[in-house]
């Protein structure tokens, strides 16, 4: 194998690596704790519930959260100077899926306030991830929790879209994204088994249209940032990104 065969293959290893340890195995934690909870255990809601998913956290959370967490900066570290296409993928997604968060939250924030999410997101993260009572203690780690979910969202949506050939087409991409988390978030733990899909035996229509509303909001301004920040060089999707046929500096 020559050195530029030899290239190419860190580079894919490196992109599919990043894209496994920033986004399928964070976005995982929430979903498979309760999913066992509620499938495997039939805790399907309540304190019960937090704490049979808390049994799956506990070791999720120390022996694969943390470590994709951390294999993730390492990486972004080593592309900084190696790899700048893939380093900026990285940074730009995650960095605009965390703010896209907090526009995201302005959404939430009412579903809490009228009650028409059945409990606080961050609240139910911080309990599943720490087992705590201390409110200030688990709020904390369960809002942080949130942040990086949404981070990751926005760095797949990078990594598999990148710049697009214009705005409009960006927005059209990441709100079509965020539908996709929309429906899955309606049909999968904990949604799902507590209230029923999209929120039919809880607050109809209430809970889908809010959640739906926070997402296309997370879509416009994860579109617009990922458009915006990144260079003409990452006008391109997964494909020639991986493949390495997009320009890589």
């Amino acid at each position: 194998m020559n050195t530029t065969q030899t290239k190419d293959t860190k580079r894919t290893l490196l992109i599919l690596l990043a894209l496994f340890f920033g986004g399928a195995v964070p976005i995982q934690l929430i979903t498979l704790s309760t999913g066992y909870a509620q499938l495997v255990m039939e805790k399907i809601k309540g304190p019960e519930m937090i704490m049979a998913a808390h049994q799956f956290a506990g070791g999720y959370i120390p022996f694969v959260y943390i470590p994709a967490i951390l294999g993730l900066i390492v990486i972004a570290w080593y592309c900084k100077k190696h790899y700048p296409d893939i380093y900026r993928r990285i940074v730009v997604g995650f960095g605009i899926g965390a703010l896209a968060t907090v526009g995201l939250d302005f959404f939430r924030q009412m579903g809490v306030i009228y009650q028409w999410l059945p409990g606080d997101t961050p609240e139910m993260f911080g309990m599943i991830a720490t087992g705590s009572k201390n409110f200030a203690w688990y709020y904390s780690v369960g809002f942080l929790i949130h942040l990086l979910n949404g981070a990751n969202f926005g760095l797949f949506y990078a990594f598999v879209w990148g710049k697009r050939p214009s705005y409009k087409s960006a927005i059209g991409w990441a709100v079509a994204w965020l539908t996709v988390v929309e429906i899955g978030m309606m049909t999968l733990p904990p949604m799902e088994p507590m209230v029923r899909p999209f929120g039919i035996n809880y607050a109809w229509p209430q809970l889908f249209l809010i959640t739906l509303a926070a997402h296309i909001a997370f879509g416009i301004i994860l579109g617009i940032g990922v458009q915006y920040f990144p260079k003409e060089k990452d006008r391109s999707w997964f494909g020639p990104f991986l493949l390495g046929k997009s320009k890589q500096v």
